[in-house]
């Protein structure tokens, strides 16, 4: 496997490789065919309506859908981690690298017209929680080379299309990056010992941190009590330390990384360094597929969407693994209606810690000081996967700025709107608002989308995919079920390298692999000791397991 993804398919060298465009499910829809986003001129008509603000959108409907914040009563807020940890393997969507006007050179903090790259969000003149500003800044995302440009005597005219700056596959580009050049950078080279870097500054007991990121200082309210600052980690994801939860897991892996290849440098003493790391990489590998297609992803879409998906049969050379614009930009950000606002700590009781108590969720982002200096990681595992009342399921107010964000994002990438997915799905399109009932069967909600929208087929889809009922069994409503499980069924059926197809390990090693579980992990690289054997599961505290009963990996089939 390569660190960029190329060549997995053979036939078609770019399916699945880093910075390259995301896949069309369905054909951009641009007000003027090729650039410009819907909403960018606010008078135009859509089925007789005009688009609402996305900031309206935003204190209308993801403010008041519902006010209290209550816990899914199956799964821990660990569910919603790997959500997101998963989603960096798999999609990075960059910025354009201008923040200014291309004629003029305006700062997009200070403008509130749209004028490329700046898409910025009007505020409704009545905003209960902004008075000071007409508009929030907003930057469109990055254009590949040669697309959303007007056509001249002999190029075609392209339409806009977005990049995905990291790897297509389940492949573990967040512990090994997704260019060559990163990974040089994230590997141990001085020994032979086929290693990742860890931290040279700071240990969590006798555990490894990852090693910081010498250029990125991070935002942070606190510096060290010795006044050394403290940097973001680095990882093979540059959104490593966006919160505490997300480093953690990053950090989990890398550990098993390295004590993984420590036991097969016992066990094969004459293998290089190279070849341990590949060895150990590709067991890594393996195990971000088993706990992301047997622990998370049935919980997820449910039995339905499990069928939709249906069972592996091998490697499938004419299937397009890369990850689609649709799900990066919309569906598989249903999680972001699934956020915990309390970020909980807990000591070894599992009672709140003593000494470094629960913290609201925005102050757990860019602090990795809050890690290493605030009782290490073990105290933030244990906050994620134990029975807590914070918890939240659909709709939680989301931050604001996010379910902004994440609408208006959804028209910069030109996604058509909901009525085409209902289509793209096997639904009927939807006339008036009264044709939804059968997936929105809550009046009031059909009723505040008719004013703001005016029309169904106006929605914005991923409003519409959280408004949705939630299928039997699942976390998603049919079209974001419809939408995960394709995705889901062509990263796996379209990586040659997935873990399950045959001759990428032999019967043993796979027999040994299938044992697997996410617990036995933090198990391994952890001061846990006590977990629930399915990390995903709500379970109570007499209810957990000793790790020392969780089956443990099977190296000797690797010797």
């Amino acid at each position: 496997r390569t660190h960029t993804g190329q060549c997995n398919n053979k036939r078609n060298a770019y399916w699945g490789a880093s910075n390259n465009p995301f896949v069309r499910w369905r054909a951009a829809q641009y007000e003027n065919d090729f650039s410009t986003p819907m909403g960018w001129n606010s008078n135009r008509m859509y089925n007789g309506y005009r688009l609402p603000p996305v900031r309206q959108v935003s204190n209308d409907v993801m403010r008041t859908s519902n006010t209290q914040v209550t816990g899914d009563p199956l799964y821990s807020h660990m569910l919603v981690v790997w959500g997101q940890y998963i989603d960096h393997d798999i999609d990075f969507t960059p910025q354009s690298l201008s923040t200014s006007t291309f004629q003029g050179l305006t700062d997009c903090k200070t403008t509130c017209k749209n004028e490329s790259p700046c898409f910025p969000m009007q505020v409704p003149s009545n905003d209960p929680r902004i008075s000071t500003a007409s508009c929030l800044p907003f930057f469109r995302s990055a254009a590949v080379c040669g697309t959303g440009e007007t056509s001249t005597l002999f190029h075609k005219l392209q339409p806009r299309e977005q990049i995905n700056a990291v790897t297509s596959f389940v492949d573990a580009s967040t512990v090994y990056g997704s260019t060559d050049s990163l990974n040089r950078r994230l590997r141990d080279m001085s020994n032979e010992d086929g290693l990742m870097k860890v931290n040279t500054m700071f240990k969590d007991g006798t555990w490894d941190y990852l090693p910081f990121d010498p250029n990125n200082p991070c935002v942070q309210d606190q510096f060290d009590a010795s006044g050394v600052n403290i940097p973001c980690f680095h990882a093979g994801d540059g959104r490593v330390s966006e919160h505490l939860t997300l480093s953690a897991i990053h950090t989990i892996w890398v550990r098993e990384h390295n004590r993984i290849a420590r036991v097969l440098k016992a066990m094969n003493p004459h293998w290089s360094g190279e070849i341990l790391y590949q060895e150990a990489r590709k067991i890594v590998g393996a195990y971000h597929q088993i706990v992301h297609w047997k622990e998370y992803v049935p919980k997820i879409i449910g039995p339905e969407g499990v069928n939709m998906m249906g069972s592996y049969a091998g490697y499938d050379a004419s299937v397009n693994p890369s990850v689609s614009n649709v799900f990066a930009t919309a569906a598989f950000r249903f999680g972001h209606a699934t956020i915990a606002p309390q970020f909980r700590r807990l000591d070894e009781n599992f009672n709140d810690h003593p000494q470094f108590p629960s913290i609201l969720l925005h102050d757990a982002f860019f602090s990795p000081w809050r890690m290493i200096r605030q009782g290490g990681m073990d105290p933030i595992l244990r906050g994620k996967y134990v029975l807590q009342k914070n918890l939240s399921k659909h709709y939680l107010p989301v931050a604001l700025d996010l379910a902004s964000l994440n609408l208006q994002r959804g028209r910069d990438h030109a996604l058509p709107l909901y009525n085409d997915w209902r289509e793209e799905c096997g639904f009927r399109r939807a006339n008036n608002f009264s044709d939804l009932a059968g997936e929105i069967k809550d009046k009031a909600l059909r009723d505040k989308l008719e004013r703001l929208y005016g029309h169904p087929g106006n929605v914005d889809l991923w409003l519409a995919g959280l408004s949705e009922d939630l299928m039997n069994g699942s976390r998603t409503g049919p079209v974001f079920t419809c939408l995960l499980a394709r995705q889901f069924k062509f990263l796996r059926d379209g990586d040659r390298f997935y873990y399950e197809n045959p001759g990428v390990f032999s019967s043993q090693q796979l027999a040994s692999l299938n044992k697997l579980s996410f617990a036995r992990v933090l198990c391994d690289n952890s001061g846990l000791t006590k977990v629930q054997s399915d990390l995903f599961m709500l379970r109570d505290v007499n209810q957990f397991v000793d790790c020392s009963n969780i089956p443990m990996l099977d190296l000797t089939p690797w010797r």
